[in-house]
């Protein structure tokens, strides 16, 4: 039953919680009475997947050494190489003490607003009615098209530079990578069901003029917009800084990835056909997971800005002065501190316009890689 309910329903997360528990991604959590369980053991497991992280990071530095030695990579590679490792792991780093330490709060609220949204949009129990439509379908697919994208690309690193395969798995943070990608799968789930909530409060919106108790449906309707509101605004303090550094880290991943296929391109790079499909096809990997992040989030937006334009239409339905015209210009202004805004920490706000900017930004970054390797190479004698 749960694994084919809607997105609409937030109980359709259970499973997937079960699953994230294992990462520590979210804290431990019972859906079905509402409440965090296993506080303190939660964090002594926390402390050690930190200590873990940690520990990884210190090898990966000096192994990553030794590889960035035999792979002959220019100085400008191995900066962007011990970034995108250091990134990753901070990545890790954070959402493990989050979950652990500061977040246990803020998630139980998040759901306890979002079922009182389900509660009100009579969305408790509904089901999809086809399998391969529901989030766990399309969840599954995506772990097996994970797991076949980075297999190969870890086995065509170990063929190409004859180091072991587990040796390659380490130092390319292949285990942080998957932590990320279960990240932004968890990001897009939520947010595309904070879009599913907007578009029932716009269906609903355009059918109060139908019913006999207009300003009272109004009202509940400008509630369950707030509560959405504050419920992103919780989604922001949770995932604010995750997503500052998901976006850095998909950026310098998209910029090592193009400059080494443009190194391959013009017979400099050392790797062969697989070596160049295998970074191509992370470079594609690194800019699908960021737009599976950036147009959820515009699309949640967009949504929710119908919703106020929605009462400004319904004002064409009452007499200037009348009782329902007073209500929708309060309901207006008082929902339009509600509109939801995501954003990275406070930083920069994510909408659609961030997509050109990291992209210009990497290919900016790209001519610089070029550009510092060139004066580096004319420099040596």
């Amino acid at each position: 039953m749960i694994l084919t309910l809607s997105i609409k329903d937030i109980n359709f997360m259970k499973y997937l919680f079960l699953f994230l528990n294992l990462f520590l991604i979210t804290p431990w959590y019972d859906f079905d009475r509402n409440v965090s369980y296993s506080v303190k053991l939660q964090r002594v497991y926390g402390i050690i997947l930190l200590l873990a992280a940690i520990a990884r990071l210190t090898y990966v530095t000096i192994d990553l050494h030794r590889f960035i030695y035999i792979a002959r990579v220019s100085v400008s590679e191995s900066f962007t190489w011990y970034s995108i490792c250091v990134i990753l792991v901070l990545i890790t780093c954070t959402v493990i003490f989050k979950s652990c330490f500061l977040d246990v709060g803020k998630w139980k609220l998040l759901f306890t607003n979002l079922r009182c949204v389900d509660r009100s949009l009579n969305n408790v129990g509904k089901v999809e009615a086809n399998f391969s439509k529901s989030f766990y379908f399309s969840f599954f697919l995506q772990q097996v098209l994970f797991l076949i994208g980075i297999g190969f690309g870890e086995y065509t690193w170990s063929d190409h530079m004859r180091f072991p395969l587990l040796q390659i798995i380490i130092i390319t943070c292949a285990c942080e990578m998957y932590y990320e990608f279960l990240l932004v799968l968890l990001i897009n789930a939520l947010v595309r069901s904070f879009k599913s909530r907007y578009q029932d409060l716009n269906r609903r919106t355009l059918m109060v003029s139908r019913e006999t108790k207009i300003v009272q449906r109004i009202r509940s309707l400008a509630q369950d917009y707030r509560i959405l509101g504050e419920t992103i605004d919780l989604f922001n303090e949770i995932f604010g800084w995750p997503l500052l550094l998901m976006i850095l880290h998909f950026g310098l991943e998209m910029v090592n990835t193009l400059y080494y296929n443009f190194l391959i391109l013009v017979g400099k790079g050392t790797a062969d056909l697989h070596g160049h499909l295998a970074n191509f096809f992370l470079w594609l990997w690194m800019l699908g997971s960021f737009l599976t992040i950036v147009l959820p989030i515009h699309a949640t937006q967009k949504e929710s800005r119908k919703f106020i334009g929605l009462l400004y239409k319904m004002q064409d339905f009452f007499e200037e002065g009348s009782v329902e015209m007073g209500a929708l210009n309060r309901l207006v202004s008082y929902s339009k501190n509600f509109a939801p805004k995501f954003s990275g920490a406070g930083f920069f706000s994510i909408n659609r316009a961030i997509i050109f900017s990291v992209l210009a930004n990497v290919g900016t970054y790209v001519v610089i890689m070029f550009q510092v390797d060139y004066s580096q190479a004319n420099s040596c004698p």
